[in-house]
């Protein structure tokens, strides 16, 4: 019997030895510190190629998590995986895959690049006066969002025209992620030239939230204008949900076409 706990405490510490490790995860801030020791650490950015030009962590390189597993690297030691704030599957993913190549110790960026952009931290990206650019998302990535994600925030900016109006329920489409409601009660006011008001803001920036908000209107642009307020105001974290309550109540089908000046995840 004796013999037989000791074979299993030898067979459960050798799994713990050679099983590689995904479950933590290096904060923004340590990263930052670790970075200024002079501590040698690389920068894998699995988001896509344009959302890496438009911003991205100094000295990152940018492989996308879809081919991560395809590519030869060499013995880089410690690796940071930064990642877009919503897919932290598909980050914990890279991880493991980068896990499983020689010479290589993984750990993703809690909250991704959102994080670091909310610390405003240094980062490199497009230079010059450019066209301002936003961020979208998809009906079908939201989806896949995991129930329960603290790093994302849905910002619920529709309003009915008429009494009548029936709006589509949030929480059914996108179970278990946060939705705040900044309406009038909380000054949120907006207009053509896209005012929004301080009491507003103070609603959607939640204290100690460094993941992404994610806005929904009704598909007529004010999440775009509500969006240039917030940039403004120092929110950079901000994504759209393409389409907004008519996608909603196309549970995700096209059917129309929505004009996207920017990206898209």
């Amino acid at each position: 019997m004796k013999n037989l706990r000791n074979s299993l405490f030898i067979s459960g510490l050798f799994l713990l030895i050679v099983m590689p490790v995904i479950c933590f995860g290096m904060t923004a801030d340590v990263l930052k510190k670790t970075l200024a020791k002079g501590v040698r650490v690389t920068i894998i950015d699995v988001r896509k190629s344009r959302d890496y030009s438009s911003g991205h962590i100094p000295n990152a390189i940018n492989i996308q998590a879809r081919i991560i597993g395809m590519k030869r690297l060499p013995p880089l030691g410690r690796v940071i995986v930064c990642w877009d704030g919503i897919d932290r599957e598909q980050a914990l993913a890279a991880v493991r895959v980068l896990n499983e190549k020689p010479g290589i110790e993984a750990e993703v960026l809690e909250g991704g690049f959102p994080a670091w952009n909310a610390q405003k931290f240094s980062r490199t990206g497009d230079v010059g006066v450019t066209r301002e650019k936003f961020q979208y998302i998809t009906y079908k990535k939201l989806k896949m969002t995991p129930e329960n994600n603290w790093d994302v925030i849905l910002v619920d900016l529709r309003s009915p025209v008429e009494k009548t109006d029936k709006l589509s329920n949030i929480s059914e489409h996108f179970p278990g992620l946060r939705i705040i409601t900044p309406d009038r009660r909380h000054g949120l006011r907006v207009k053509k030239k896209g005012d929004f008001s301080i009491p507003a803001l103070a609603v959607i920036k939640e204290k100690g939230h460094d993941g992404v908000y994610v806005l929904i209107d009704r598909g007529n642009g004010m999440a775009e204008r509500v969006a240039r307020r917030l940039h403004g105001a120092g929110i950079k974290n901000i994504v759209i949900l393409v389409g907004g309550e008519r996608i909603l109540q196309r549970y995700g089908q096209s059917g129309f076409k929505t004009e996207i000046k920017g990206n898209s995840f």
